[in-house]
């Protein structure tokens, strides 16, 4: 005999619960697929190195603006002297032809060592630009030919034996470089090793002008 308690059970129909995997909160967040980690991971790479660039550049130009801040800036004033190998060109003279159109301004001295690591972007750059060289107490202006001379140097440059024109620009240390545009005002200073392409930056910026 059937009891009615089990009777009822026969009627009533039989349900499961979904298994735990296939419950989901309303509204909830998918898990991310194993594509789209990847993708996160090199966003965050990107931005922090983004960052870093940030800060690498600020420092650099916090650097230089510390060195370069007794650099001359503004109107670049009449020099004096004579360029070398020449018995009658003056530096206004070579400023109104070869540098009319804005030039490189090169303080250095034949004793500096960071001067000689750096000659060979300096050679590159006047081939193609105009570069007027400025030698800082390094003797007389035939110890500077001879020196340029047998280093292959072929620069415009001024001697300066008592560091006198180096003192109007402001250049307490070699090398220091400025930038002058075709108005005659410096438009860009550094001092220390630069790279080849950092000159022709710069050159490039002062000719714009």
């Amino acid at each position: 005999m059937i009891r009615a308690a089990d009777a009822m059970n026969d009627r009533t129909p039989h349900t499961e619960n979904p298994p735990p995997a296939a419950v989901t909160a309303a509204g909830a967040t998918p898990a991310p697929t194993a594509d789209a980690r990847p993708q996160r991971t090199l966003g965050r790479r990107i931005r922090w190195w983004l960052l870093e660039g940030a800060l690498l550049l600020a420092v650099f130009f916090g650097v230089q603006a510390w060195f370069t801040r007794d650099v001359l800036r503004g109107e670049l004033p009449p020099l004096p002297g004579a360029v070398l190998g020449t018995s009658t060109s003056t530096v206004q003279a070579w400023r109104e032809s070869a540098g009319r159109d804005g030039f490189m301004l090169y303080v250095w001295a034949t004793w500096c060592g960071v001067c000689r690591a750096m000659e060979d972007n300096v050679d590159a750059l006047a081939r193609s630009g105009p570069v007027l060289s400025v030698a800082m107490q390094s003797g007389a202006s035939a110890d500077v030919q001879r020196h340029l001379h047998a280093r292959g140097h072929d620069w415009a440059t001024v001697n300066d034996p008592q560091g006198d024109i180096a003192r109007v620009l402001g250049a307490s240390a070699v090398p220091t470089i400025l930038f002058v545009d075709r108005h005659g005002h410096i438009r860009g200073v550094t001092r220390g090793y630069t790279t080849t392409l950092g000159l022709r930056a710069r050159l490039a910026w002062a000719t714009l002008w």
